[in-house]
């Protein structure tokens, strides 16, 4: 009998459960559903719309490039310059704080307090009174801007938004005692701040006591002040309303023309008068600046576009006064760089140059014994390799690249890495820039912080001005905006030169061998013991000159800092072995040169 094998009789899976054979047609639908399928895919994982919530996950390095991130609220950004304010901003470098080495650490920006000033344009009729009267709002709104105040025309309409000015319609004033009433209604409607008179001005240095504090922007009670009459107040919200509504509620003395005769000694203090605040009223006019009051009387438009002259040449002076060590024009390595100062004297010349003004030898109100300016004898200009921190002296620094300076310590266009590392010392002008006040033996890293201290600290601030000199030097073009520096400064420069919109390079009054006389008198050298041989002569031909015109050009086509439009368009790639070269050289300086880089930055 024979032996059953079980497995070998037992049906199998496919002949248990028949199933009806797929056709060759069939087959190829489904190879073309699944390419179908495949090709959707492709396409919905290279979309830049994400498709799912971890898509980010999944990188396509075919995809498009990604946007940069917004930048943080906290940073300023002009073009391709970007600056993050945080307090840890002296810091040696940066990057440490920013891990971004495109971006520099500045201290946190302070405050503008606003400054109020209320002004009725409805109420003048003549056309020339009105230009010469908004000549002097903007000489108003300049010079406050640049003692640190965020000056605000006020008018009607500030007034009529007040709660209280219905209650101010119904009552029943002169027109002396209604334009105040208006005045004090427009400030209370803004809140905290300070109520000025467009013909109050700051006449006096940056760190006058009353200045400062006006500028903590904190005014606990409602002040006057002593010797300026109803010129200059300074309050809080409340206290500002509590004498609003006192006045309000007041009787009206026939004889009274300010608030300030309806508000109780309690609402209101008084300090004494101050020695930084020049007031132009016209009992002030009329008893030091007759010529001016009389042209008053005569044509007020003439007489306002006189008294605007006055007080420009005033502000002026004041800055004159304030600086009487001179100006320092920041010069290290100057035999070699000279083409790098060319804005900076140019600006201090300006600096020095008198105001044309319709009372000669004449002094502001507040400081009748101010040494007045005299062409005889201008304000000395010195030409330091090293700052100075001095109260009294104004320096103009100009900051070249690391690789504009190599270029022009080297004498040549063409630099190697090698070059840097082998015959170059670090940081060479920080350096010499901090050597009178740090000595030889502190490294870069020290340096920086010092330097950082002079340049943005807050004492240090409104005793200098810091120019890029791949922005200001090297071509016709480049040149330095005239309207932005008068607002830093706070009144118009003197016309130095014949251009009216900017301080212009071509000057046909500074020419070569003006440069070459003021560097080179030996008057304005500095003394320093630490000068190094090439600074002994300052004395250069036009070959020279010319040379270091072409360097500095180079210089600023390979930083990619082509001056348009007055804005810095930061690094720059150029095409080319060479170019390519040329960027391997410039980053290879920076890193040699990380202090001058900071300080440039």
């Amino acid at each position: 009998m024979p032996r059953y094998n079980s497995r070998a009789n037992k049906p199998g899976h496919y002949s248990a459960y028949p199933r009806e054979r797929a056709s060759p047609k069939r087959i190829w639908r489904y190879i073309a559903a699944a390419g179908c399928l495949i090709l959707i895919l492709l396409f919905a994982t290279s979309s830049p719309v994400p498709v799912a919530k971890d898509a980010a996950q999944h990188i396509n390095p075919f995809g498009p490039t990604a946007h940069d991130p917004p930048i943080p609220r906290n940073s300023s950004h002009t073009g391709e310059a970007r600056w993050y304010n945080h307090w840890k901003w002296l810091n040696p470098f940066s990057d440490s704080i920013t891990d971004d080495e495109s971006r520099s650490v500045l201290p946190p920006p302070q405050e503008r307090p606003p400054i109020y000033a209320f002004y009725d344009s409805d109420a003048k009729g003549d056309e020339k009174v009105e230009a010469a009267e908004n000549k002097l709002l903007y000489i108003w709104r300049r010079a406050w801007w640049a003692q640190g105040f965020r000056p605000v025309i006020l008018g009607k309409a500030e007034a009529m938004k007040n709660p209280l000015y219905e209650r101010f319609q119904v009552r029943k004033t002169d027109h002396a005692l209604g334009s105040d009433l208006m005045r004090w209604l427009a400030w209370g409607q803004m809140g905290t701040g300070i109520l000025a008179n467009w013909l109050v001005l700051p006449m006096g240095s940056y760190d006058d006591h009353l200045l400062s504090f006006l500028r903590r922007g904190e005014y606990p009670k409602l002040t006057r002040y002593e010797g300026l009459g109803f010129g200059l107040f300074s309050g809080d919200k409340a206290s500002i309303e509590a004498a609003l509504t006192e006045a309000l509620d007041s009787a009206d003395p026939n004889d009274s023309r300010s608030l300030l005769v309806l508000v109780t000694s309690k609402h209101l203090d008084v300090e004494p008068e101050p020695s930084a605040i020049a007031f132009y009223d016209s009992a002030t006019l009329a008893q030091q600046y007759k010529t001016i009051s009389a042209s008053l009387t005569d044509s007020k438009a003439a007489g306002l576009i006189s008294l605007s002259e006055l007080i420009t040449s005033h502000l002026h002076l004041t800055f004159l006064n304030t600086f009487s060590s001179g100006i320092s024009i920041l010069a290290p390595h100057r035999s070699r760089s000279l083409i790098i100062q060319y804005p900076a004297i140019i600006l201090a010349n300006a600096l020095t140059t008198c105001a044309p003004s319709p009372i000669s030898n004449s002094c502001p109100p507040n400081n009748q014994n101010c040494t007045p300016c005299s062409t005889s004898k201008p304000l000395a200009l010195k030409t330091p390799p090293s700052y100075t921190n001095t109260s009294t002296l104004f320096t103009v620094g100009t900051l070249p690249h690391p690789y504009t300076l190599a270029t022009l310590l080297a004498k040549t266009k063409s630099l190697s890495i090698a070059h840097i590392r082998r015959t170059t010392a670090r940081d060479p002008w920080l350096q010499s820039t901090t050597q009178q006040t740090l000595g030889p033996s502190l490294g870069g890293p020290d340096r920086i912080v010092s330097f950082k201290e002079s340049v943005a600290g807050k004492s240090a601030s409104s005793r200098g001005l810091w120019l890029i000199a791949e922005e200001t030097s090297g071509a016709e073009t480049a040149a330095l905006d005239k309207q932005e520096l008068e607002w830093y400064f706070g009144f118009a420069l003197p016309a130095y030169n014949t251009s009216t919109t900017a301080l212009s390079l071509s000057d046909p009054r500074l020419t070569t061998s003006t440069i070459t006389t003021t560097l080179a008198a030996p008057n304005l050298y500095a003394s320093s013991s630490g000068r190094n041989e090439e600074d002994q002569s300052a004395s250069l031909g036009e070959k020279e000159i010319a040379h270091q015109r072409d360097i500095l050009s180079h210089a600023r086509s390979v930083l990619g800092l082509a001056v348009k439009n007055g804005k810095r368009k930061g690094k720059g790639k150029r095409r080319g072995e060479e170019g390519l070269t040329e960027e391997r050289v410039r980053d290879a300086v920076e890193a040699w040169h990380l202090a001058d880089t900071e300080a440039w930055r």
